[in-house]
């Protein structure tokens, strides 16, 4: 099978870029997948037609989020979950940005950093939607959190998809104004309190009622930087304006949704993207923001690869959250909200498509799954696990 270009980049260049670096074990394991996915080393099954007619291997994804050959039905299946929990109701997209000069405190803490960011743009969000002079009721939201701009630089924000709307205290859904939902400046400001008194707080290893934390949850003083000095820090960010921005709400959860699904099992960049590679550089299209049109960049490939492998999150990091109605705790008030809005009652059990079912889906005109001559369902036939890994992935 023919390999797609970031796999060729890496199969070109890792090695020299692992001798010149001291990776983490999430890099290394990264690396591993993208230039593994869909070979041998990742296993096969062969399907084979009953009738005898046809037979073909099919090589093993790595499913790895940074792998940009993977995570096209995982982001169909995210969608069609979303699509069957939706309200019937505007949305509005939230754009959250933080001061670069955080970004040494992300590097150390990716987990509890995340984690925190987001528990802050959340809180600020229902605080304000809940006060009577603006909506006065709880609200549904999901948050997806993505630290890189077009051109894989680190770039911390959060996209927050918010309904024009809520459950107030008497149970009545009550419609937002789908010209405004927050004044930007309320909004950031309170966001830039919660969080940096937070990232505060998570320097303190003992909890509010005197218990000790647990390791995780407590963040760590980036390389040459004292406990003092990051807190130093936050009293001057503190001082200085922050930004939040919230877009006009669209009419459906549908396109919004899928604006935001391209980065829910993804890394930071896709193979359209790359418009050419000479073997040392990388070129990349991306959208110029301040002349409002297409351009392109080059990159070595090492610095390619450290770009990309920077992102990779620390296991166990949920980037995609749900927030007020859309919380599984919050059925009951969810159903309530449908209920006003004449839909029915979301039922999470509902049958998802199969993975086969989404691959006919996105590609109508091959016979996925299929014998292309009888067009009998093919049958697996012969499954292999997959080769050994390296020395260099396994160590510690």
């Amino acid at each position: 099978m023919q390999a797609g270009i970031v796999q060729r980049i890496f199969n070109d260049h890792f090695d020299a870029y692992r001798g010149n670096n001291i990776l983490h074990s999430r890099e290394r394991n990264a690396a591993w997948a993208i230039m593994t996915c869909r070979s041998e080393d990742q296993g096969y099954h062969i399907d084979a037609c009953p009738n005898g007619d046809y037979q073909q291997i099919v090589y093993n994804s790595c499913k790895h989020r940074a792998c940009p050959q993977c995570g096209a039905t995982d982001t169909q299946l995210w969608l069609e979950r979303r699509k069957a929990q939706a309200l019937a109701c505007p949305y509005f997209h939230i754009v959250f940005t933080i001061s670069h000069a955080l970004h040494i405190i992300w590097r150390f803490n990716r987990k509890l950093f995340t984690n925190l960011m987001m528990r802050s743009a959340w809180h600020s969000l229902r605080e304000l939607l809940a006060h009577f002079k603006y909506l006065g009721a709880l609200a549904g939201a999901v948050a997806v959190f993505q630290s890189w701009d077009d051109e894989m630089r680190e770039h911390c924000h959060l996209h927050f998809i918010v309904t024009a709307g809520g459950l107030n205290a008497d149970g009545r859904w009550v419609k937002a104004d789908t010209e405004f939902l927050l004044p930007t400046p309320v909004l950031a400001a309170k966001f830039r309190g919660k969080f940096l008194a937070y990232l505060k707080q998570g320097f303190c290893h003992l909890t509010a009622t005197g218990k000790e934390k647990p390791e995780d949850q407590v963040l760590r003083a980036p390389s040459g930087m004292s406990v003092q000095q990051c807190v130093n820090l936050f009293n001057k960010l503190g001082r200085k304006r922050w930004h939040a921005d919230i877009e006009p709400a669209y009419e459906h959860a549908n396109g919004v949704f899928k604006y935001v699904g391209r980065y829910i099992c993804r890394g930071p960049i896709s193979e359209r993207r790359i418009v050419g590679y000479d073997g040392k550089q990388v070129t990349i299209a991306y959208a110029h923001r301040e002349k409002h049109d297409k351009a392109t960049f080059k990159l070595e490939a090492q610095s390619f690869i450290r770009r990309l492998l920077g992102h990779v999150p620390e296991k166990g990091t949920h980037l995609v959250r749900s927030y007020g109605l859309f919380h599984p705790n919050c059925r009951k008030k969810l159903n309530l909200a449908r209920k006003r809005l004449g839909q029915g009652p979301y039922v999470p059990q509902l049958e998802l498509p199969s993975v086969l079912e989404l691959l006919r889906r996105m590609f109508p005109d091959q016979p996925i799954g299929r014998c292309p001559h009888c067009a009998t369902e093919l049958r697996t036939v012969f499954i292999y696990r997959g080769g050994q890994a390296p020395v260099w992935r396994l160590a510690a």
